[in-house]
């Protein structure tokens, strides 16, 4: 079932694009996020030529393997990975749904709430969840984390888990449409 509705949206090249790009994107921002402050600082420095401010850029990708565990890279490429197919997979369904003049608000919410819990849970071995903890620390309360099991990786295997969920939920809507028989 799942392969079926795979099959159907990237027959299309514009779902591949559209993927491919949204989980580029994804996995710049999460792995770019925790070394903004150093990024800004190398990108507006005026004493630094373009070819090495660009370099600079692509090696900070290059964290995924130094500074995370291998559990937390992992989450972390499915939810950049299923997030692009969700895009793709809601994308399609949606453009298909108005000739039926029919959305279910439930999935956008389901596939938007892993996302938000996924991101929640990005973090690296040396400074663990970065947004989470900002907030722990920012209300005094970061010490809670280090009684989950994970230490807030909970959080970033929830957001795949959530778009798992929501990646097999648009499979099933776009095989089998809710529609009433003619």
């Amino acid at each position: 079932m799942i392969l079926t509705a795979l099959h159907r949206v990237y027959q299309r090249p514009r779902y591949v694009i559209v993927t491919l790009v949204v989980a580029l994107v994804t996995i710049s921002m999460l792995l770019l996020l925790p070394n903004q402050a150093l990024l800004v600082s190398i990108i507006t420095s005026p004493t630094i030529d373009w070819g090495t401010k660009l370099a600079f850029f692509f090696s900070l990708h290059g964290v995924l393997l130094t500074n995370f565990t291998w559990f937390a890279a992992t989450y972390t490429v499915l939810l950049a990975i299923l997030l692009g197919v969700n895009v793709s997979l809601l994308w399609f369904y949606i453009v298909r749904s108005r000739r039926l003049a029919r959305v279910d608000s439930r999935l956008t919410l389901t596939g938007i709430g892993g996302f938000v819990s996924g991101i929640l849970g990005i973090g690296c071995a040396a400074c663990g969840t970065v947004i989470l903890a900002g907030a722990f620390k920012l209300l005094g309360i970061a010490w809670l984390l280090t009684y989950l099991p994970w230490q807030g990786a909970e959080f970033g295997v929830l957001g795949v888990l959530l778009l798992g969920l929501t990646t097999y939920t648009l499979c099933k809507r776009i095989n089998d449409p809710v529609t009433c028989p003619v």
